[in-house]
């Protein structure tokens, strides 16, 4: 590779990583609203306290429940 080719291969692999790190946080503040909206009722059936939402909505540790 020379000098070009690879600042263009670090270019794109920079906006990947943007476009990735946007799409991370969309998915974190989708998750975060969606389980804000459920009762206390519906969080407590599916074993979540409302404390624990924002943990959950940045680590999607429900990746397949929501």
């Amino acid at each position: 590779h020379n000098f070009s080719t690879r600042a263009i291969e670090l270019t794109i692999e920079f906006f990947k990583s943007l476009k990735q790190s946007y799409q991370h946080q969309k998915l974190v503040r989708e998750t975060y609203k969606e389980l804000m909206a459920l009762s206390d009722k519906d969080l407590n059936d599916i074993g979540i306290n409302r404390g624990d939402i924002k943990h959950i909505a940045i680590n999607q540790n429900l990746r397949g429940w929501v």
